[in-house]
C-alpha cells in the first residue's frame, strides 16, 4: 500500500512538472529548428476533390491573411481581424501557422472577432493537458513520441468550426506543419481542421506528432513562422500578414531552458525574415513585455494587434485600392 501511495504521488509530481513544462513549452511554439530554405519546400498535401483551392474570382487580385505563430501572443490576430471588419476587408484565402492556425481556422470558418474573442476566453492550459500516458502509468516513457497527445486541442478546434472540413469552410483556408521526416512546410487545404491544427501546433518532444496519410507532423514553426511563401504558393496576389512572434530580445537567457528557447527563436527568426520580404504589409503588434505569456493576457494581447492594424490603416486602404 505504501508503494502505492508512493507511485500516486510520483505521478501527481510528474503531473504537475509536466503543467509547468507544459505552460513555458507553450511559449516556446514559434520552435524552428533546423529548416534552411523554406522557399524550396512548400508543398500541397493531396487533394480529395479536385484543385488544392477553390478557385480565386479571376476579375480582381487575390487577397491573403497569413496569421503567424507565437503562443499566446497569437490572440493578437484577433485584433488585427476586428480592424479588417470595421474596414469591410474580407480576405480570400487565410494561411495560419501555429498559433495562427487556430484563429485562422475559426475565421475561416465564418467567425466574427467578437465571437472569436469570446472563443478565447475558453482556451486555457486545460486544452494541452492529455499527458500521453505509457502502459506503465508514467508520461514520457521512451516509447512516446511527446509529452501531451493533443486530441483535447483537436477538438475543441473541430468545435470551432463545427465539425466542417477545410474544404466546407466559408472562407477558403490553409494550415501550415511541417513533415517530420522530410522537414518539408506541408499545407493542409482540405480534411480535418482540428487534426490539420493539431498537427500545425505540435511542438517538437512536447506534443506527439499527429500521423497523416502514414506521414508524422510537427508545428508549422518549425520550418515556416510567418507563412507568406505558402501563400503565394496557393495563388495569392496580395499578402498581409501578421508577425506574433517571440522578437529573440525578449528572451531570458538566466537558465538553460531559456538559452535552448532563445536558440530556437534566434533559428525562427532567421527564417521568418526571408519570408517577411515576400509580404506585402506586415503588421507586427507592438508587445511590450517580455519573457513568457499565459492565456490570462488574453484580452490585452488582443487589442494590441487591433492597435497596430489601426496604425497600417492608411497603408492597407492604398495596397487594396481598387
Amino acid at each position: 500500500m505504501k508503494s502505492l501511495q508512493r507511485n500516486r504521488r510520483g505521478v501527481r509530481a510528474i503531473g504537475r512538472s509536466v503543467t509547468r513544462l507544459t505552460l513555458t513549452a507553450l511559449a516556446v511554439i514559434q520552435i524552428s529548428g533546423c529548416a534552411t530554405t523554406p522557399t524550396a519546400g512548400v508543398s500541397l498535401l493531396p487533394e480529395r476533390r479536385g484543385g488544392a483551392i477553390r478557385a480565386f474570382d479571376a476579375k480582381r487580385p487575390v487577397v491573403a491573411l497569413v496569421l503567424s505563430g507565437g503562443s499566446a501572443r497569437g490572440f493578437a490576430h484577433i485584433g488585427v481581424i476586428r480592424v479588417l471588419e470595421q474596414m469591410g476587408i474580407e480576405p480570400d484565402l487565410i494561411v495560419g501557422t501555429s498559433a495562427g492556425s487556430i484563429v485562422g481556422a475559426g475565421y475561416a470558418a465564418g467567425m466574427t472577432a467578437n465571437q472569436l474573442q469570446d472563443a478565447a476566453k475558453r482556451f486555457d492550459k486545460s486544452l494541452f493537458m492529455d499527458i500521453a500516458f505509457s502502459n506503465f502509468g508514467l508520461p514520457f516513457i521512451p516509447n512516446e513520441l511527446g509529452l501531451i497527445r493533443g486530441e483535447r486541442l483537436q477538438r475543441f478546434v473541430d468545435d470551432l468550426v463545427t465539425h466542417r472540413p477545410i474544404e466546407s469552410l466559408p472562407r477558403r483556408l490553409a494550415i501550415t506543419a511541417t513533415d517530420l521526416q522530410s522537414g518539408k512546410t506541408m499545407l493542409f487545404t482540405h480534411g480535418n481542421a482540428g487534426l490539420a491544427v493539431r498537427a500545425s501546433s505540435s511542438v517538437p518532444g512536447l506534443f506527439t506528432p499527429p500521423k497523416i496519410g502514414g506521414r508524422l507532423y510537427v508545428d508549422g514553426q518549425v520550418s515556416s513562422p510567418l507563412p507568406v511563401v505558402a501563400a503565394r504558393t496557393l495563388g495569392a496576389d496580395i499578402v498581409i500578414a501578421v508577425d506574433a512572434t517571440y522578437p529573440p530580445d525578449h528572451a531570458d537567457v538566466t537558465n538553460a531552458l531559456g538559452v535552448l528557447f532563445q536558440s530556437f527563436m534566434i533559428a525562427g527568426n532567421q527564417i521568418k525574415n526571408r519570408e517577411v520580404a515576400a509580404a506585402d504589409l506586415v503588421i507586427r503588434p507592438e508587445i511590450k513585455r517580455s519573457g513568457q505569456l499565459g492565456f490570462d493576457d488574453c484580452d490585452w494581447l488582443i487589442a494590441s494587434g487591433q492597435t497596430a492594424a489601426l496604425t497600417k490603416k492608411q497603408e492597407l486602404l492604398q495596397l487594396l485600392k481598387p
